[in-house]
């Protein structure tokens, strides 16, 4: 920490000259943006009163172009108001903390260094020729998180710009104010990121702007990879990487990209709501949020019933899914599943599914069978197979038609031409619906052969499943021939029902985009995928055909699947699923969330050599905690009030699942002001909540309270990442309790891991 008297009177004349110019741009931009709006409402006042909402003249243009004339003003204002806006919020949230970073940079050639402040947003004075803030963004500044003093470099828009670097200088500033500030050099001070990592977390996801590090840097930048996949520990700060580096690409390439080009697929709504505060804290319009199901959800079968996501874990963690249901679920998870989808796909556009039918009437032929084949197979190729079912049965109708006109005016002509019942205009339409009527089975056989059911031909798929199976595809024991037939069986029960399982709701989307189903994504640029771990292959394969002309960062870690039969199962075969060339896969080493003795713990779990570097934040070690189940809650009731007593705001009580949850919120809710989160109430408020263990991840919480840490719940291996991930959600303090027997994830550990208490 600096003391020198003349370094912090020069450093505070400074702040001082920032916060006026703050001040000053602030009053003016809140003026501007006040008279702008006035504006817009004036303007808006007087369309109403000088334009004619009707003309009363058809030949008068004037009032038209006159309404065209104000709408276009009314526009304009519009728009400086919203930049004035927007400047003003920026300026706000500087004038809290205007700057975090001081670099002296002296670029190779030049004789004097150049003093780099840096904080979230640019400031310039003297009519924009002097740059008092850089925005942290800014090329220069990458400087900041990627070097220590002495020779460094960066990327301008011209090249590279290499110097020096004389001093790297970082700021804590509250109320105007420099509470402390500390020279350092290649990482974030440790002392000042302790500092900021131990404070008590917020019910919203902050920036990182003021603690970025070199590797998480190096992924934020990155504007030359098309799909950069980034896998690191909990605590890595993947889902505040990605947020953060989707502010910067709306700041690198601001004149092309807009937040409504950028899309982030999210595990759940718990956890939208979560990093919902994120960009506008930087100073950016939120992005498009959405679960896969949620974007994806029109294009799966109409008039169906679909299994949501929350659904499917409950079941999943019930303690008793069906077997052969397992075996559906690995199957449609599996790597092979995709290739069977496209091997269908292709039988598809074969034409040879449908049976061509002639369309004969009155003993003649109108289209033969073989010549509407052709026009599937042959003249329509080139369309997709929806597309070109429409584009058949519209060839079919238009072919037809005249027949149909042709008997209309006979029966016009013969039987109705007599009929003094009917006045003229009576005979036409009855002789229309009478033809009409006779055509009736053609026009029936037209609707056969082009009518589109995807759940049908899903459905159509299995029944003939081995057709679809390359010889060789099947990988061994886990998905074998019986456990084929048995999938196939169980899935064509379901759909008997039109009953679409959560691990079909996927398949069924691949089918429907194979075939040609639109999705309209074209504005969308850049692809984010947070907990990118639980997608499967078919999703993935999903969003490189529906994304095929965006950039995508996906980011995750294998050991917090949460759903042992439905993942990725490596980062490796996401990447070959996009292809090796313009793919990048970035591991991250270092977890700054937990405290060491946390994250030391939650290691252990894994029994695997987790390469992770943790930072040495200390703490108590996680306490394991045995109760009777007639003390239960009033033991966790009294263990909430001693964290909140110590300080901690956020705390989750995590069940495994949301039936769990209820319970335990009957037998708290009396003892303590606890909110409940489950599959049917996703909304975040914050303070102490009860949540299941699937809607938690990606949250992290000042304390984790695991209350069902027995070994009926944490038994078998599938169930060691879901323990493992629940765990890593704490920041402070981890508690487990348990009534019977403990989980043995937790008695196979060492036990100088872990506190224990009666």
């Amino acid at each position: 920490m600096i003391t020198d008297k003349n370094i912090l009177a020069a450093e505070s004349a400074y702040l001082g000259k920032v916060m006026s110019e703050i001040r000053d741009q602030l009053e003016a931009g809140v003026n501007a943006a006040d008279r702008f709006k006035k504006d817009a409402i004036e303007l808006q006042k007087d369309m109403w009163e000088e334009v004619k909402c009707r003309p009363t003249d058809l030949s008068d243009l004037d009032a038209p172009a006159m309404s065209w004339q104000f709408q276009a003003d009314i526009a304009n204002q519009a728009r400086k108001y919203k930049f004035s806006y927007d400047t003003v919020l920026r300026l706000e949230k500087m004038l809290k903390n205007p700057y975090f970073g001081r670099i002296d940079f002296i670029e190779d050639g030049e004789g004097e260094a150049e003093k780099i402040y840096i904080g979230l947003g640019n400031l310039y004075s003297d009519g924009n020729t002097s740059i008092l803030v850089y925005d942290w963004r800014a090329p220069i500044s990458s400087m900041f998180y990627d070097h220590e003093t002495g020779p460094c470099s960066y990327m301008s828009p011209m090249g590279a710009i290499y110097g020096r670097m004389l001093l790297k200088r970082q700021y804590k500033i509250e109320n105007q104010q420099i509470v402390y500030m500390f020279d350092s050099d290649l990482r974030i001070n440790d002392e000042m990121l302790q500092e900021i990592l131990g404070k008590s977390t917020d019910s919203r996801m902050r920036t990182i702007v003021t603690s970025i590090q070199k590797e998480q840097n190096r992924v934020i930048r990155d504007d030359q990879t098309r799909v950069l996949i980034v896998q690191g520990p909990a605590g890595s700060g993947k889902t505040s990487i990605a947020l953060h580096r989707a502010a910067y690409l709306l700041y690198r390439y601001r004149e092309s990209i807009r937040s409504e080009n950028i899309l982030i697929f999210s595990p759940n709504h718990v956890f939208e709501d979560y990093i919902s505060s994120v960009l506008p804290q930087l100073g950016e319009e939120n992005i498009s949020r959405s679960t896969f199901a949620d974007f994806f959800s029109k294009l799966a079968g109409r008039g169906c019933h679909v299994e949501t996501m929350n659904s499917h874990m409950e079941y999943i963690l019930s303690g008793n899914p069906h077997p052969v249901r397992l075996k559906s679920i690995k199957l449609k998870a599996s790597s092979i599943f995709p290739g069977i989808i496209s091997k269908y796909a292709g039988y598809l556009e074969s034409g040879r599914n449908i049976e061509f039918r002639g369309l004969n009437h009155g003993g003649s032929t109108i289209v033969p069978a073989e010549e509407i084949r052709k026009l599937f197979a042959e003249d329509y190729r080139y369309l997709p197979y929806i597309k070109r079912l429409n584009k058949l049965k519209q060839r079919l109708l238009y072919l037809v038609e005249p027949y149909v006109e042709a008997r209309a005016k006979e029966l016009l002509n013969s039987d109705l031409a007599e009929d003094i019942s009917l006045n003229g205009k009576e005979r036409k339409i009855a002789a229309a619906m009478r033809s009409k009527a006779e055509f009736e089975q053609i026009m029936n056989e037209i609707e056969r052969m082009t009518a589109f059911d995807i759940v049908g031909l899903y459905k159509e798929m299995f029944r003939n499943i081995r057709s679809f199976v390359d010889s060789g595809m099947l990988p061994g024991p886990e998905i074998d021939s019986d456990h084929l037939d048995a999938a196939a069986a169980y899935t064509m029960r379901q759909l008997e029902d039109r009953f679409i399982s959560y691990e079909d709701m996927a398949p069924v989307i691949l089918l429907m985009i194979s075939l040609g189903a639109d999705s309209d994504v074209k504005a969308i640029k850049h692809v984010i995928i947070d907990e990118a771990q639980d997608y499967t292959p078919v999703q993935y394969e999903i969003i490189k055909r529906a994304f095929g002309h965006s950039n995508m960062t996906i980011l995750g870690d294998i050991n917090q699947s949460i759903n042992s039969y439905m993942n990725i199962g490596s980062f490796e075969a996401a990447a070959d699923i996009f292809g090796t060339k313009g793919t990048t896969v970035i591991s991250l080493t270092k977890s700054y969330r937990s405290t060491k003795a946390i994250a030391d713990f939650c290691n252990e779990l894994l029994l695997t050599d987790n390469a992770a570097e943790q930072l040495d934040r200390s703490g108590n070690k996680p306490l394991v905690i045995k109760s009777t189940k007639d003390e239960l809650f009033n033991r966790i009731s009294d263990d909430i009030k001693s964290l909140r007593s110590e300080g901690h705001k956020l705390i989750a009580v995590i069940c495994k699942n949301a039936r769990q949850c209820r319970a335990y919120y009957e037998g708290l809710r009396k003892f303590s002001d606890i909110s409940l989160i489950t599959d049917h109430n996703e909304e975040y408020q914050g303070g102490t909540i009860i949540i299941p263990s699937y809607l938690a991840k990606g949250l992290e919480f000042d304390a984790v309270i695991v209350c069902t840490a027995d070994a009926r719940n944490y038994s078998g291996e599938e169930d060691r990442r879901l323990l493992y991930t629940v765990c890593s959600r704490a920041l402070h303090e981890l508690h487990l309790y348990y009534c019977d027997e403990l989980t043995r994830f937790i008695k196979e550990m060492k036990m100088d891991l872990y506190q224990s208490s009666q």
